[in-house]
């Protein structure tokens, strides 16, 4: 499973956010509770503009473990990004409660 993940921070780094979602979603199949497998998969949508399925695996993560502070930062960026300000800052917020 590791290798999955390797390579999809590879392919992201690489600027291949698709192929990296593939490793993600794929990885996450395998593992439907791995916590960064859904943090990076919704990193690798946002910067596809894939805003509202970026949220739904932020929030999959928060699901997973409620203290994520990586998780909340991201989803304030995605609602961000898409003109929800109060909720971003909401996510923002919450994110600093576990640095």
């Amino acid at each position: 499973m590791k290798d999955l993940f390797k390579e999809g921070n590879k392919k992201y780094i690489k600027g291949d956010y698709k192929g990296a979602v593939k490793m993600f979603t794929k990885l996450i199949e395998i593992e439907p509770n791995n916590i960064y497998a859904y943090i990076n998969l919704g990193i690798a949508k946002m910067d596809l503009g894939d805003y509202e399925p970026a949220i739904d695996c932020f929030t999959k993560a928060i699901e997973l473990d409620p203290e994520n502070a990586d998780a909340y930062k991201n989803r304030a960026l995605a609602y961000y990004s898409i003109d929800k300000e109060e909720k971003a800052l909401l996510d923002y917020k919450k994110s600093t409660q576990f640095v």
